[in-house]
């Protein structure tokens, strides 16, 4: 049995000479409007999501190729991993490895695979529903489809590199970046869920659009403050959905968040010292997570106009995927994978891009279903 979420996919005829072939029949790559219209959002406001990467995608034959290979490269995501992914070329015939940033990355795709009865399913799908998921602050990844196999669910999510990967360069880049983890985080603890693993930098990641640059010299590196960045939280394998917000947990992760601005603040001597009475009321149990994303904003409006241009040397011990934790179990760890998917021309049909701003005082409603075959028929991936 297969699920194939969201809208109506057009396929196309094999003889498709005809005039009358419907208008979603025979798109093609050069029916696309690849250069969406960005949003005002440096350095401090909040833009919508973008649809670049939310179109209707037949995971089916995919997931039924990689079933075939061997040994099987995706492992089950359970407790005892942190998270595997598996970055699979949509469009292209070639291999894309997740922790590269080039322009075709916006072709491919990550897949997940959890079991059908893990928290982390659940929450996946939760976040996903049409209105949470229109949510700027909500900082899960994008489900493009999910594909059940006996007792696994693979997930095919929207590609996403490393946080840092380019670098985070100046003050402007911090300072977002601190803003979407203390968006995400309310948002999540907003709807209950906590436990969310906030010292391990692997689980930050972000969508740079279609932006990217290639490792090329002959390419102008990606600049942040040209374009909006939206970060996400891809660690949710020991989240869960409590029924009280008193839940130690949810202090546990302010102390987490805390911990990791500090650690970065601490190359950024332009905000250091602004940050320390936030940090300290994080650290100690004084504030929540809303309550330090307000105070955050407040700060960042206290600091003059020239400090969001100042450059940051790159931190020599700075790490790109490493928990912060001395503490951390060995076994939490994040693997990735690579497989090169053959291009199955006429496959599926592609739609023009269209960018969505979430409209005025947008309701969050929590769906109250804990079963994951019911959220797998509920979910609307507004596609």
């Amino acid at each position: 049995m297969e699920v194939i979420l969201g809208g109506p996919l057009s396929i196309s005829p094999e003889n498709s000479d005809s005039g009358s072939d419907s208008g979603g029949s025979d798109s093609t790559l050069e029916d696309l409007d690849l250069n969406p219209t960005w949003a005002p959002g440096y350095p401090l406001q909040r833009v919508g999501r973008f649809g670049s990467v939310d179109r209707m995608a037949n995971g089916s034959p995919l997931i039924d190729d990689l079933l075939a290979e061997e040994p099987f490269p995706l492992s089950e995501t359970r407790n005892t991993v942190r998270h595997s992914f598996c970055a699979v070329s949509r469009l292209m015939d070639v291999q894309v490895a997740v922790a590269a940033s080039t322009s075709e990355a916006n072709d491919s795709m990550m897949i997940k695979c959890l079991h059908e009865s893990a928290p982390e399913l659940i929450i996946l799908l939760r976040l996903n529903q049409r209105e949470l998921r229109q949510d700027p602050w909500n900082p899960a990844p994008h489900i493009i489809c999910a594909v059940p196999r006996d007792e696994r669910v693979f997930l095919c999510m929207q590609r996403l590199v490393e946080f840092n990967q380019p670098p985070l360069q100046i003050v402007s880049n911090y300072i977002d970046f601190f803003k979407q983890v203390l968006e995400g985080l309310t948002f999540l603890h907003e709807h209950s869920i906590a436990q969310l693993s906030r010292l391990d930098l692997s689980s930050y990641m972000v969508d740079l659009g279609p932006t990217t640059s290639s490792a090329s010299d002959s390419v102008e590196p990606f600049d942040r403050t040209r374009y909006p960045v939206r970060y996400y939280f891809t660690n949710l394998s020991d989240a869960c959905e409590f029924e009280s917000r008193t839940d130690a947990g949810f202090q546990k992760d302010v102390e987490d968040c805390a911990i990791m601005m500090e650690h970065f603040a601490a190359n950024v001597p332009a905000i250091s010292r602004k940050l320390n009475t936030l940090i300290n009321a994080m650290r100690t149990g004084t504030f929540d997570a809303d309550a330090s994303r307000k105070l955050f904003e407040a700060l960042c409006k206290s600091l003059p106009a020239d400090v969001f241009d100042i450059r940051v040397p790159p931190a020599e011990d700075e790490p790109s995927a490493a928990p912060l934790a001395t503490d951390t179990p060995s076994y939490l760890e994040s693997r990735t994978h690579t497989i090169s998917i053959p291009r199955k021309p006429k496959s599926n049909t592609l739609s023009p891009l269209e960018s969505w701003s979430p409209p005025p005082g947008l309701e969050r409603r929590r769906s109250r279903s804990t079963d994951a075959v019911t959220r797998l028929n509920q979910l609307d991936l507004n596609i």
